[in-house]
């Protein structure tokens, strides 16, 4: 018998950020890992989302002038709240 996910992708991209910060509780980190291993689209999804970390990560370090931490967060925000409002009105993928 194949294991189901018990996370669906839809939930999983809107988990995955979360995850990568660590900020999820131990069981919502592993149904996130749970669904990475059964879902090869959502594991590429967040291989994709670390390289881009990494290399913004990289950017960042060779940036002369860093934003104010405010600034930062609200962008971070945005990001967030739209991600979510696509994520809402797209079918959930296998």
């Amino acid at each position: 018998m194949i294991h189901q996910p018990r996370l669906r992708c839809v939930e999983f991209v809107e988990q995955v950020t979360d995850w990568m910060e660590a900020s999820l509780t131990e069981r919502e980190c592993v149904l996130v890992e749970e669904h990475m291993v059964v879902c090869p689209h959502c594991n590429e999804l967040a291989q994709q989302m670390r390289t881009t970390v990494t290399a913004l990560r990289q950017l960042d370090r060779d940036a002369p002038v860093r934003a104010p931490e405010a600034a930062r967060a609200a962008l971070l925000e945005i990001f967030r709240q739209e991600r979510s409002s696509r994520n809402s009105s797209q079918p959930d993928q296998p």
